[in-house]
């Protein structure tokens, strides 16, 4: 059987394979620490159990703020430059960790790491975006979801080999080692970039339009309904994930060796299914795989409902591993639909500012997860939390269909975003009637010019801006 992947990853330019490289640098640094931090503070620092939870709230609250500025430092400025100054935070913020004594220094080690860890979200979506575009680019995004399980599937497996709340050298070494993955990656992702010119986002600009900040953001309606769609499917899916989810599990008295098997067949399964179809997966339409993402996770709600209310310790493993290697479906399918939809919105005037808008509504959707996880567990109803997250799954399966129909678009509205990538032999530019003041239409002085041939096809298969 012919491996998609590999035949995928020959055919992306070579500037986009060095940048995914890097990524993978970094990933297998950060699995070495990722799963320990809170184990790591209570046991080997003595900390408060509540402080080591606080510290994981405020790197989730400085990645929403680290991801919006990076968007605009690479727009504005250089993502060369923001690329170098994101992944030397990242490595100054993780090598803090391993120095902490006290909650100041927690936190502010948190605060550091969270702003540079917006800020790496960012810049890689940005960073691949620029180098790709249509089903290459699409092709990408998953590749580069396979490469950070893998690599953060790597580091777990030597972090847990290493690890030792009996001697805390053995952490300070691992933060020191993810630290250093940071600096490696660093010098690769910015010898991949090259030099970038800076500015972009000001040349051309629309006067008035706001083009140095967010303004022009906020009023591409398009781009406000993925970016919803985006919080509530973080909400429902992966703020769930390491939080609630393990929670469903003590609070069930499941035995803790199920959670780590689970992720185990969660993370096989993601790199199987990328590995093996991320050509197929490029190729489907972005509202049929946010819909299977959405159905994916409700069936992983559906088995994690009948784990809790199953009797037997074999019964509730079974479900409760069979439930996260369903949720890998789902991750798979976003890995693609999401960055591409946003990223064809963009032009490279304007690319960071939309991916890091991106990044903050996945740091809002990861915040405000937990918070609901945790109060929906803490009823006396356990099973009440497989049951709204999956009524919500349901609700994004309706809102993912009807953006797939085709609409009339408004007046002035930017063209609506393509939900199929087209044959490459079709000419770059299809005519289509002018509609004046629209961003995407070249004729009109002042406005954003797309690159992106898919933006301008006028078939009927499109994100409508009427959708919900």
């Amino acid at each position: 059987m012919k491996i998609q992947s590999v035949a995928a990853l020959r055919q992306l330019p070579l500037r986009t394979r060095a940048v995914m490289g890097a990524n993978v640098i970094s990933s297998v640094g950060t699995g070495l620490v990722q799963p320990f931090l809170v184990l790591y503070l209570t046991r080997v620092r003595g900390l408060p159990v509540g402080t080591a939870t606080a510290v994981i709230s405020v790197i989730a609250v400085a990645s929403l703020l680290g991801g919006l500025l990076a968007g605009r430092l690479a727009d504005n400025h250089s993502l060369r430059g923001t690329a170098a100054a994101a992944m030397g935070a990242a490595a100054l913020g993780t090598a803090s960790f391993a120095l902490v004594t006290e909650v100041w220094g927690a936190v502010l080690a948190g605060l550091v790491y969270g702003l540079a860890y917006g800020a790496m979200l960012s810049v890689w979506s940005t960073a691949i975006a620029r180098s790709t575009e249509g089903e290459t680019r699409s092709t990408a995004f998953g590749l580069q979801f396979v490469g950070l399980n893998a690599g953060v599937g790597i580091g777990g497996v030597l972090g847990g080999l290493l690890a030792s709340t009996a001697d805390p050298a053995r952490f300070q070494l691992l933060y020191f080692c993810d630290a250093l993955s940071f600096v490696l990656a660093g010098a690769a992702l910015v010898l991949a970039l090259g030099r970038q010119p800076k500015g972009t986002a000001v040349a051309g600009a629309e006067p008035g339009s706001g083009s140095r900040g967010y303004g022009v953001v906020l009023k591409d309606r398009a781009l406000l309904k993925v970016l919803a769609l985006t919080v509530v499917l973080m909400v429902v899916g992966y703020g769930q994930l390491e939080s609630s989810i393990p929670g469903l599990v003590a609070v069930g008295g499941m035995d803790a060796r199920i959670m780590a098997w689970a992720f185990v067949a969660n993370t096989c399964c993601v790199v199987l299914i990328q590995f093996t179809a991320v050509t197929r997966i490029s190729r489907s339409r972005p509202a049929v795989l946010l819909a299977g993402t959405s159905g994916s996770w409700a069936g992983c709600w559906l088995l994690l409902l009948l784990a809790t209310t199953s009797d037997g310790t074999a019964a509730q493993a079974t479900l409760t591993i069979a439930a996260l290697a369903v949720f890998a479906v789902g991750e798979a399918l976003l890995a693609v639909a999401l960055p591409t939809l946003v990223n064809t919105l963009a032009d490279d005037r304007v690319r960071g500012r939309y991916n890091g808008a991106y990044s903050a509504a996945m740091s809002t959707g990861v915040i405000l997860g937990p918070l609901l996880g945790g109060w929906l567990l803490t009823g006396g109803q356990p099973w009440l939390l497989s049951v709204v997250m999956g009524a919500g799954c349901l609700a994004c399966i309706g809102a993912a269909l009807r953006w797939g129909r085709p609409g009339p678009p408004e007046d002035g509205a930017r063209p609506a975003v393509p939900l199929a990538f087209e044959d490459p032999a079709v000419p770059d530019v299809l005519e289509a009637p002018a509609v004046p003041g629209a961003p995407g239409n070249p004729t009109v002085p002042g406005a954003l010019g797309n690159s992106d041939q898919y933006l301008n096809d006028d078939r009927p298969q499109r994100l409508g801006s009427g959708g919900v």
